[in-house]
């Protein structure tokens, strides 16, 4: 067990962690490494773990420099103040780029959005060795209806995931929720959707190995309260359009705690996440494992005192790298794993190439 160091943090060093302590956890499929982020102290190595340093991070929206008519941009990541590389304008008729994610072999795939008509595009591309854009080009098909989140893609390249909602008030996704989740051929442009009855929310969308079943996680959304949240798996090539119909990998007991991350694993019948409990004077972050049919298993837990903020950095296969997992919310308004109107896309605005 590493030693932490705890202090009270004030209100606004909480609300400034949040993004980054989820976006740390949700680095991975298989857990390897754990360390811990506390306030202000920086993540604690163990000795087996294995830091590189990018060669270069793709990045979008905002974090693409907030200049006039970029649409992405490539920098080498630095110390003090990244290294330019390249930049691209957005095509025609796009909107905004909203997510970005690195596929295998190279691969990239950047998802924009606009709210006039209400749609969404998947555009992709590669770097050279140099580190710029080259063969961008938009994934055959029509315009998905709606925003796009949670963008996901098949360890074979050949397929990717999301989840999509209407817009309301610009590219914001409408305020009542409804789980849906839409895969492409990413070489034919065919698509196929799946979805759940209004008041619910879909979100940690991953593929198997397989390149066949994609894990989510399902909750419903009764006076914004998260209930009957479940992790499922779904054999993409059976009958059928209900997300209810995957599988059920792991539903959480009822003294489980409030979960703020789970995740199906790459084998399609294992997974983790984290829960959390608290009272008057004690709080509990618990890393626990599940298996299809079986208890969920707690593997390890942190107290501290209440208002201090814990975050579990975990590393391990790299299929995840190609998810953009978002919460148990694919558009990011359950960000501790409590439900709010509000959407908070931005986690997966970045993609690392080593």
């Amino acid at each position: 067990m590493m030693e932490i160091q705890e202090r009270e943090p004030a209100s606004w060093r909480l609300r400034r962690w949040a993004a980054p302590v989820v976006l740390a956890v949700l680095v991975a499929a298989s857990i390897a490494v754990t360390g811990l982020l506390v306030d202000d102290t920086p993540a604690q190595k163990s000795d087996s773990t294995a830091y590189r340093t990018p060669r270069f991070e793709v990045t979008v929206g905002h974090d693409a420099g907030g200049e006039p008519g970029v649409w992405f941009q490539v920098h080498r990541p630095g110390r003090y103040w990244p290294g330019f590389v390249d930049a691209v304008e957005p095509p025609p008729a796009v909107g905004e780029a909203r997510e970005i994610r690195a596929g295998p072999g190279g691969t990239f795939l950047v998802a924009s959005s606009r709210a006039e008509p209400c749609e969404s595009r998947l555009h992709r591309f590669r770097l050279t060795g140099d580190g710029h854009v080259t063969g961008l080009a938009p994934v055959a098909g029509d315009a998905v209806p709606g925003l796009l989140a949670g963008l996901a893609i098949s360890p074979d390249g050949r397929r990717a995931a999301f989840a999509t909602a209407p817009c309301e008030g610009g590219l914001r996704p409408a305020s009542r929720p409804r789980a849906v989740l839409t895969v492409v051929d990413l070489g034919s442009g065919r698509r196929r959707g799946w979805d759940a009855p209004e008041g619910s929310i879909i979100g940690e969308i991953v593929w198997a190995r397989d390149s066949r079943t994609v894990g989510y996680t399902l909750g419903d959304v009764p006076a914004g309260t998260i209930r009957n949240l479940v992790v499922r798996a779904l054999d993409t090539g059976d009958a059928g359009t209900d997300l209810r119909g995957g599988r059920v990998l792991f539903r959480p007991p009822a003294d489980a705690g409030r979960i703020s991350f789970v995740m199906m694993a790459p084998d399609g019948r294992t997974g983790y996440g984290l829960a959390h409990k608290a009272d008057r004077t004690t709080q509990t972050t618990i890393l626990f494992g599940f298996t299809e049919g079986e208890p969920m298993r707690v593997t390890e837990t942190w107290q501290s005192k209440p208002n201090v903020g814990i975050g579990v950095a975990v590393t391990g296969d790299d299929t995840a790298r190609y998810a953009c997992l978002n919460g148990i919310d694919a558009f990011g308004r359950a960000p501790e794993g409590v439900y709010s109107a509000q959407d908070r896309l931005g986690l997966c605005r970045a993609a690392l190439v080593y």
